[in-house]
């Protein structure tokens, strides 16, 4: 085999690396990314809740009726 051909496969060998690196850390920040989500929006449910309550609050101090 010519220098060429060992130079060839050695890039088709780094190429074939990096992408199935890519690949993984894609995996990996599709993983993060529905995690945080997940969390935001577990976040969102509890502030609406507290608006909720801040609003009961409010309306009980003016004296409104519920």
């Amino acid at each position: 085999m010519t220098p060429e051909s060992y130079t060839i496969i050695a890039v088709g060998i780094a190429l074939a690396g990096l992408i199935l690196n890519g690949q993984r850390l894609i995996a990996e920040l599709r993983r993060d990314l529905k995690v945080l989500r997940r969390d935001l929006t577990a976040l969102g449910e509890r502030i609406a809740r507290l608006e909720g309550f801040m609003e009961g609050i409010r309306d009980a101090i003016a004296g409104k009726a519920a």
